[in-house]
């Protein structure tokens, strides 16, 4: 058992990762990237939730600075990489409001097999086992995946063409199978925990508002769940950000509202919630980063009783230091709430 503050870690938080992301970390320039992992790991960080995204191999060079590091590897596997489509694939035009998209109902499980076996011989060579991989990122969203609409009309309801949605479920929930069997296939990563695509937890009004539909993680899941994802997974992504703008109690609500899909081994599926944050807009050196750090403090005390009560298996705060109001790494330093969301679960 580990101690945290003087206090006795729980059989159920041992056994939870708690952890940060550092997406596209492989976008660096190598010494970036040691630069980068060193620095998480002086400051405490056990766990991090790193990319598989386009090009392929400085993604694994990251992979493999942080397990020489010492550091537990979730692997999310990009979907907006070229090589997962056929060659005259085009991307949906998100319109300015946000990048463009590949649409899911494009996606060729048999081309991302070569992609996701060839990157897992490779870690097999390198000694690398990985506690988990999550095949995709927020697929529920326009931001995301293709085949949801993007609207220039205000407060449109328009989610995309139904038919293409049930594709791109489908093409999904494929390539989850794939994953699957070539973890099965893998001598070190069999035994890596599967988890679907963390997905948003947009409100519908905003996604409205900005012209981005987005169509519920528990809607989302339930419609996986009728095309055999259970059989795959072992446990549900979904992203957290219940922001600033609340009393307590309404904070903790909007919180046990969008993990109120998730199960437990005996029941159901537990979740992963791959992304989840809290944002400090300031700017100052030395951090003023009090505030959040309450707020970080309120959300993981609902956290904390979810992975008690194994509805909840693991938490990786977004992120570490992009230049975003989210990240933890200001002034040189791990900021005071950086502290606060990887702090062990004290019983």
């Amino acid at each position: 058992m580990m101690l945290a503050f003087g206090a006795w870690v729980s059989p159920a938080a041992d056994a939870a990762e708690i952890g940060l992301n550092r997406v596209n970390l492989g976008w660096q320039k190598p010494a970036e990237r040691q630069a980068i992992i060193d620095a998480m790991k002086k400051s405490g960080v056990a766990s991090v939730r790193l990319s598989l995204s386009a090009p392929v191999e400085p993604s694994l060079d990251a992979v493999r600075i942080a397990h020489e590091a010492g550091l537990r590897i979730l692997l999310e596997i990009s979907l907006n990489n070229r090589d997962f489509y056929p060659e005259d694939t085009k991307r949906r035009s998100a319109k300015g409001k946000s990048f463009d998209a590949f649409r899911l109902s494009d996606l060729d499980p048999e081309r991302y097999r070569v992609v996701i076996r060839d990157a897992l011989a490779k870690l097999d060579s390198q000694g690398i086992a990985l506690v988990a991989v999550e095949p995709g990122n927020e697929i529920n969203w326009a931001g995301y995946n293709g085949d949801l609409a993007v609207s220039h009309r205000k407060d449109s309801t328009e989610t995309g063409d139904p038919a293409k949605i049930a594709q791109g479920l489908d093409r999904y929930v494929d390539i989850v199978r794939v994953t699957h069997e070539e973890l099965q296939a893998s001598r070190l990563n069999r035994d890596a925990k599967l988890i679907s695509a963390g997905l948003a937890d947009m409100p519908i009004p905003f996604s409205r508002r900005i012209g981005l539909a987005i169509i519920p993680a528990p809607e989302w899941t339930a419609q996986m769940q009728r095309r055999g994802l259970d059989q795959f997974v072992d446990a549900y992504g979904i992203h957290l950000y219940p922001g600033g703008n609340h009393t307590r109690a309404s904070r903790d609500g909007l919180v046990r509202d969008v993990l109120s899909f998730c199960g437990t081994d005996k029941a159901g599926k537990p979740c992963w919630i791959t992304e989840w944050g809290v944002a400090n807009t300031s700017a100052t050196c030395p951090i003023e980063d009090d505030r959040r750090t309450v707020l970080i403090d309120q959300v993981r005390a609902v956290i904390d009783r979810d992975i008690e009560a194994g509805r909840v298996t693991a938490a990786y705060y977004f992120d570490w230091d992009s230049p975003t109001p989210y990240s933890v790494w200001r002034c040189g330093g791990l900021s005071p709430a950086g502290r606060a969301a990887i702090r062990p679960m004290a019983d």
